[in-house]
């Protein structure tokens, strides 16, 4: 954990470096107004790290700390897609001044060709015009992706295919919800629609495939308090996500059993409808046993002694996890934790470091479904994603 706050403070100090020297320095300003502005940029970009730790160390409960997540997240969000068209154009400049560089120290100094030196007044007028036209237009679709990010989450109706389904269970439906994050931005009333969408659907069975809060129990159980609302004949279902080990992963267990939804760790459950006979297992996330030794994520083990059934569902919040899942011959998995990238331009990104994003995949005979994420983590941003509550429905084929 010390490793990742170490690795989050130096990512933002040397975005506070960056932006000071390409977005500050340049300007025609008094220095006292641009150490004004380099004190401003370091207090926004580090004040929602410091509410971070006094949420989850609780020190200190207030208003004040959610109006400063507030500012400083939607400030992050903001910043980073401005950071994205800065290094749009720094990166290829950088780039030609080391070729150019390279090409001097490999020329001789008779043969150079003459030139006179760089106009700087002129350097520094392009370099603020583009960056006031990148604010111009990181600000608008900053507000546009809050709009988007707090929304009502869009109800996706999936089809889940299983070869030999029992016609009693062809039309069984699941609603999965992920990501909720209830934590610094998303509170109380987000959860209560949350609830109230999901109960409309009506449901036979409900998951929620991890990364449920981003904080204490203490600080969050009366945020989380709604979802003991939620209604399904056949259950409400959880697997624990990387973020319910960042906040106490057993508090966290303990008291999503309180609320009525029973997690599973590398365990299952049967679900008899009657007319069928459904596996649904869980397994923790798979970094969980870096903060929890036994937490070591086996979908095999999941099913271990499981009786006889019709249809195998494993609930891994990572869809990595499908790797050991199709080993283990489970017919579906239903997962969350990559968002779809949230926000611009990292939906795009992702692909760089996850294999499956979004939406429904078979992946050696096991059918995947990754849900985008019910909320959000960090910034209150959502761009080219959009919050989902996913319906799927089983089909025989």
């Amino acid at each position: 954990m010390m490793y990742w706050v170490v690795g989050v403070l130096t990512v933002i100090s040397l975005i506070v470096l960056y932006l000071g020297w390409r977005l500050i320095e340049p300007l025609s300003i008094g220095r006292k107004r641009k150490l004004t502005l380099w004190g401003a940029l370091a207090l926004l970009l580090f004040g929602h790290r410091v509410t971070w730790f006094l949420h989850r160390t609780n020190v200190y409960e207030c208003m004040v700390c959610d109006s400063i997540d507030w500012v400083a997240f939607t400030f992050f969000g903001f910043i980073s897609i401005l950071i994205f068209f800065m290094l749009a154009r720094d990166i290829p400049r950088m780039i030609g001044a080391f070729v150019s560089g390279v090409k001097k120290m490999c020329t001789r100094r008779s043969r150079r060709p003459y030139f006179t030196g760089p106009d700087m007044r002129r350097r520094r007028f392009l370099l603020n015009a583009s960056n006031g036209a990148f604010v111009a237009a990181a600000l608008p679709l900053t507000g546009y992706a809050v709009f988007t990010a707090r929304s009502r989450p869009t109800v996706v109706r999936n089809m889940l295919p299983v070869p030999g389904l029992p016609s009693g269970l062809d039309g069984f439906t699941i609603a999965q919800v992920s990501d909720t994050h209830i934590g610094p931005t998303i509170r109380k009333a987000w959860a209560r629609m949350v609830v109230d969408e999901v109960n409309q659907l009506a449901p036979d069975l409900i998951v929620h495939t991890g990364d449920l809060v981003d904080g204490s129990v203490d600080g969050l159980k009366d945020d989380i308090a709604p979802m003991a609302d939620f209604k399904a004949p056949y259950g409400v279902w959880f697997c624990t996500g990387n973020h319910e080990y960042y906040s106490g992963v057993h508090e966290w267990l303990a008291e999503t059993r309180r609320l009525g939804i029973r997690p599973l760790v590398n365990e299952h459950t049967l679900v008899d409808t009657g007319a069928g006979r459904i596996l649904l297992a869980g397994v923790p996330d798979i970094t969980g046993y870096r903060f929890e030794p036994s937490h070591v994520s086996s979908p095999a083990q999941a099913r271990e002694g499981a009786p006889d059934h019709d249809v195998s569902i494993l609930l891994a919040h990572q869809p990595n996890s499908v790797h050991d899942a199709a080993r283990a011959g489970y017919d579906i998995q239903l997962s969350g934790h990559t968002h779809g990238g949230q926000y611009f331009p990292y939906n795009f990104m992702i692909h760089l470091f996850q294999d499956y994003v979004r939406g429904l995949y078979i992946h050696d005979g096991t059918v995947l479904y990754v849900n985008t994420g019910t909320g959000y983590w960090g910034p209150p941003l959502r761009l080219g994603t959009f919050p989902e509550i996913t319906l799927h429905t089983l089909r025989s084929v």
